[in-house]
């Protein structure tokens, strides 16, 4: 049977940090009340998945002020889960060895969950020129959870794009991600 998956400790906190500082205590508050759970992580504790998922669910209603239907609160939490790892510091030293081309951080997908999670499989597959295939295996995440990561990542990356989401019958995800080349932008004199 395959370990529980966890998420480090450092990484959940990033999401608790972010929403402290978008709407304060009265935001925490309401987290504490919805998530009705420890919201207490050290950095390097383990952390269920499950409960990541939650917690980042919750702190997408707290946000948005009332609940979501399923699917949109899931892809929500994907987004707000990518746009929180970027305040931390293994997004400072991806960003700076890989920069913002998308297919370069994709490939580094299997290394860089290996810092974050235990026990999430994924593996990165170049499907074309400007298209990544990665799979998900070992994790408690909804399928829209990672495709709205990885919307974002396309976003931050400043590429226009899409992310397809499938679900495989051995219980994976498989995510194609594919974008067009960045806009320069062309000054006329």
């Amino acid at each position: 049977m395959p370990q529980e998956p966890t998420i480090r400790g450092v990484f959940v906190k990033s999401h608790i940090r972010a929403l402290e500082k978008e709407r304060g205590a009265q935001g925490i508050e309401d987290l504490r009340r919805r998530f009705n759970k420890s919201i207490e992580f050290g950095n390097t504790d383990n952390v269920p998945v499950r409960y990541e998922i939650e917690l980042l669910e919750k702190i997408v209603e707290v946000l948005a002020g009332h609940i979501l239907p399923d699917k949109e609160r899931e892809l929500e939490a994907g987004r707000l889960h990518f746009r929180n790892f970027t305040t931390t510091p293994l997004w400072a030293i991806v960003s700076s060895m890989f920069g913002s081309d998308p297919k370069s951080l994709l490939m580094q997908s299997s290394t860089i969950a290996g810092r974050v999670f235990r026990g999430v499989e994924f593996t990165s597959e170049d499907a074309g020129e400007r298209t990544m295939r990665i799979v998900m295996r070992n994790n408690d995440y909804p399928m829209e959870h990672f495709q709205g990561f990885f919307d974002e990542l396309l976003k931050q990356c400043g590429v226009s794009g899409y992310v397809e989401a499938y679900k495989h019958t051995d219980n994976a995800y498989e995510y194609v991600i594919a974008w067009s080349e960045p806009h320069i932008k062309v000054e006329s004199h």
